[in-house]
């Protein structure tokens, strides 16, 4: 089924207009489906600043449909919504599982300020750090830093789907997830990193509120981390102790 959006059928008058290219003033003609379009004057790539992109932050073909040229401020609009949409899947996978929830919130949060240093894809760090909390959970090992089995792979996959997240966004979280000497896809190494680092971050937080030392829940992670910013913020929940 072709989108009504860019199906000729439906298309009036308005579907063909034109803009002015800020560069050199010359006009542009689009039409309506066209993300963007090279000025035939002096050869800039200016974005069809008519078109309406609201579809394309819930809609999970929106990538194919729209190429690359999805404005950063629509990304990020998909980002947060693929993160609220996994991060209410997760809830409702663990049930009453106050702590899990609470992890994941903080994996959340450290993973997102690491990425913000140290760079990395917004979403799949962020949908990683949610789909972090079930790890564990399909065996019934509440235990401390429990490996990502294929039964949790399974269940964050299913989670994954409801939440409409695009197949290659999917395959590359359950990477990073599964793999824990690192990722398949060396791109994916940022990303990973984040992530590994959040999670130990976050542990350390909740060692630390058992009624360990912050040099017993700390100083020894600390060693293990990835990241600078991983370092950094390690040592920010030991000094406040």
């Amino acid at each position: 089924m072709k989108c009504p959006g860019q199906d000729t059928r439906y298309w009036g008058p308005e579907a063909v207009y034109e803009t002015t290219c800020p560069k050199c003033g010359g006009q542009i003609e689009f039409f309506k489906d066209e993300s963007s379009r090279k000025c035939r004057k002096c050869g800039e790539k200016v974005l069809n600043t008519k078109m309406n992109f609201g579809c394309a932050v819930y809609c999970k073909f929106a990538a194919q449909c729209l190429g690359m040229d999805m404005p950063p401020e629509l990304l990020a609009k998909r980002n947060d919504l693929l993160k609220d949409r996994a991060a209410t899947e997760v809830k409702k996978f663990l049930g009453r599982n106050f702590r899990r929830i609470g992890r994941m919130l903080k994996v959340i949060d450290y993973s997102e300020k690491i990425q913000k240093a140290e760079g990395g894809d917004p979403a799949i760090i962020t949908l990683a750090a949610c789909l972090s909390a079930i790890a564990g959970v399909s065996l019934e090992t509440q235990g401390e830093g429990a490996a990502f089995s294929a039964e949790d792979a399974a269940a964050a996959k299913s989670i994954l789907s409801r939440a409409a997240t695009p197949d290659e966004v999917a395959y590359r979280v359950l990477s990073i997830l599964s793999n824990a000497e690192g990722p398949e896809r060396k791109d994916d190494w940022a990303n990973f990193k984040c992530v590994r680092d959040a999670i130990r971050i976050a542990e350390a937080v909740e060692a630390v509120k058992s009624g360990k030392t912050a040099e017993t829940a700390g100083s020894a992670s600390t060693k293990e981390l990835y990241t600078e910013t991983g370092r950094k913020l390690m040592a920010a929940v030991s000094s406040e102790q």
